[in-house]
Parts: C-alpha cells; sequence; structure tokens
C-alpha cells in the first residue's frame, strides 16, 4: 500500500538544464538568462548560429588540451597577473573541487594589440 501524498515513480522527474533559445524577444531573453543564471548557473543555447563545424573543432582542441601531460597543462597557469589560463586548484566549501578548466577569453577593449593591464582593457573583474 502507498501512504497517502507519497510520490510514485512516474511523479520524479530528472532536473532539465534550462535551455535558452536566442531567437526570441530580448525581453524574455533577460528574464530566462537571470533565471538560468540565479537557479542553476549555467544553461544551454539554442539558435545561437555557432555552424557545427566550429564547435566540433572546438571540442576537438579542447579534448587534445585536456589530454596533455599535467606539467605541460601548468605552462598556462593563470596568476596573479593574468587572470586567463589553466587552473585545476579551485576551492568550494574550503575543498578542493575535482576539475580542470582553461579560462580563455577576450580582452575587453578587443583590440589584440593592446595588453592585459592597458587602460582600454577593463572588465568586470579587474584587468585580464
Amino acid at each position: 500500500m502507498t501512504p497517502r501524498n507519497a510520490a510514485t515513480a512516474e511523479d520524479i522527474t530528472q532536473p532539465q538544464i534550462p535551455l535558452i533559445d536566442l531567437h526570441q524577444p530580448p525581453h524574455l531573453l533577460r528574464q530566462q538568462l537571470y533565471a538560468a543564471c540565479s537557479t542553476w548557473g549555467f544553461f544551454q543555447l539554442l539558435n545561437h548560429d555557432i555552424p557545427s563545424s566550429l564547435l566540433s573543432q572546438f571540442r576537438e582542441a579542447i579534448s587534445s588540451f585536456f589530454s596533455l601531460p599535467y606539467e605541460s597543462k601548468l605552462k598556462l597557469k593563470r596568476n596573479a597577473n593574468n587572470s586567463r589560463g589553466y587552473f585545476d586548484d579551485e576551492l568550494t566549501k574550503r575543498r578542493r573541487d575535482w576539475k580542470e578548466c582553461l579560462d580563455v577569453g577576450v580582452p575587453g577593449s578587443r583590440d589584440w594589440s593592446a595588453g592585459d593591464d592597458a587602460d582600454i582593457n577593463p572588465c568586470l573583474d579587474g584587468r585580464n
């Protein structure tokens, strides 16, 4: 006998990663981005118009990078003077996360000839 108000297998569903369609009105897009970032911390974009061939090249490149020996990845380790690069020492609740990351990005000015610390390259979290 099932207790009253007890969940059954049919009632239990897996949470869905937020799907955000870039081909929707801006006000809906903003609302969905806010909700996804504040509740999940990530989301999947739909209709982003990035060619599948470019996505495949990216997946191959990142797979190649993370397959490198640890010593090779450390050559690109981020530090106090460079917020972009490899890291594997992030903490959550004072415990080291089981992940490796590669932070990449463009300069705030979009000018690759300017140095990371140039006045035209400020970002939200400081200079890159």
